[in-house]
């Protein structure tokens, strides 16, 4: 059961690069970014701190992702009640399922506003 937490892995080194970054670069990122785009473009304007809040927030719904990944004896019933032959495999696929989606997440916050950053 590795290959879940490989993934999830992923997604901290990703939040934690960022955060990096964020560090080394905060002060020349402009007192005013985008915060909200449209199909015009943007149209919803913020501080720069809105960065952090964004780190932050990924870094709770890491934090969420990760209790079933790393413990799911607790979170996760043996009751047999699961589409898939035997409850192993059901909670295997689910952390697997939750790890993948861990990355998606952090790549999309993380990406949305790394061009205001660099």
């Amino acid at each position: 059961m590795k290959s879940p937490k490989v993934i999830f892995g992923i997604s901290v080194l990703l939040l934690v690069v960022y955060i990096i970054v964020l560090s080394v670069q905060f002060s020349s990122v402009q007192e005013i970014i985008p915060i909200h785009y449209s199909g015009e473009g943007a149209d919803g304007f913020g501080s720069k701190n809105f960065l952090w809040f964004e780190a932050g927030l990924n870094f709770l719904l890491l934090c969420l992702f990760a209790l079933p990944i790393f413990f799911p004896e607790k979170m996760f019933g043996k009751n047999g009640d699961y589409l898939e032959s035997s409850a192993e495999t059901a909670i295997k696929n689910r952390q697997v399922f939750l790890s993948v989606l861990s990355v998606l997440v952090t790549v999309i916050f993380c990406g949305l506003s790394l061009k205001e950053i660099i």
